[in-house]
């Protein structure tokens, strides 16, 4: 019996003013009644009843006991209610993850889900920046890149190689280039999230690093794409992205024969031991979603 149980036994037993009425409510025998009520006046060193064959009541201090105990068993019963909450399928999930994939992967696709789960609320922190899960509050973040927090739980989706892109009206202009050393012959379109200036762009391959001059500096994923298809320079997007393009003849794939970057794609979570069921399911949802769309 633990010291909830035996709160809610003193709660009653003061609310009946009767030993005997109180364990015939809870179905226990009066010994184990008596048992509670005298454990908690060991352990408190207080006198909470008086008692005569005929009468129980609060002594004074019991009834300032009774006060906090009541305050106490409330308290609990909004934590189990809590609890079963996080057992049903009903809650809010907040997500962090870029620009790109919440609006050509995540949101096309989350009637799905909400076909499973209709009052599951998702909120979407759609930003190329890095998203910080601990300091935003996130539940979980889509990251594609390296990971080195290591206080984070990886689920692994697949690895996608970074393509580098240029379209046929930029190649009409400036011709193709035929090797990395034509590069500084040749414009990129710059990415970059932070909010100071650098002086050169740079394209990455798996065994090199090219520096090389720019004329636009983008913040974003989608306007860096749309910068490479109005002719703006060069332009280095995951495979799963550039595909679509590509096909299209919007965008032209370069240096085919130099092997390509490769990073990986994470679901980072945090070391939570009790996730609520539906937060677990969307998970598992959206983990099955991204190798379906992400895997070429």
């Amino acid at each position: 019996m633990d010291k909830i149980d035996r709160l809610r036994i003193f709660c009653l037993v003061a609310e009946k003013k009767s030993f005997a009425q109180a364990a015939v409510q809870l179905g226990l025998p009066r010994s184990n009644v008596t048992y509670a009520i005298q454990s908690l006046e060991k352990e408190y060193e207080v006198l909470l009843f008086y008692r005569t064959t005929r009468k129980v009541s609060l002594t004074n201090e019991g009834i300032l006991f009774y006060d906090e105990a009541v305050r106490l068993v409330a308290q609990l019963k909004e934590l189990n209610r809590f609890k079963t909450h996080v057992r049903s399928q009903e809650g809010t999930i907040s997500i962090g993850m870029s620009k790109r994939l919440a609006t050509q992967i995540l949101i096309p696709h989350l009637a799905e889900f909400y076909a499973q789960f209709p009052k599951v609320k998702v909120l979407v922190n759609g930003s190329d920046d890095f998203s910080n899960l601990i300091e935003q509050q996130l539940d979980c973040v889509v990251r594609v890149g390296e990971v080195q927090d290591k206080y984070l739980l990886l689920k692994p989706i697949c690895q996608t190689k970074i393509w580098t892109l240029a379209s046929p009206e930029y190649l009409a202009q400036f011709g193709e280039p035929k090797n990395l050393a034509e590069l500084n012959q040749h414009f990129a379109v710059d990415y970059h999230v932070g909010k100071y200036y650098r002086e050169w762009s740079e394209l990455v391959f798996r065994d090199h690093r090219m520096k090389m001059p720019y004329r636009l500096l983008i913040d974003n994923t989608e306007a860096y794409i749309q910068a490479s298809l109005a002719g703006m320079g060069i332009i280095q997007i995951p495979e799963f992205d550039a595909v679509q393009y590509v096909e299209q003849s919007q965008l032209k794939r370069l240096f085919l024969d130099i092997p390509s970057l490769e990073l990986p794609i994470n679901i980072l979570l945090t070391d939570r031991q009790y996730r609520p069921k539906y937060f677990q399911d969307f998970v598992d949802w959206l983990d099955a979603l991204l190798k379906k769309k992400l895997l070429i």
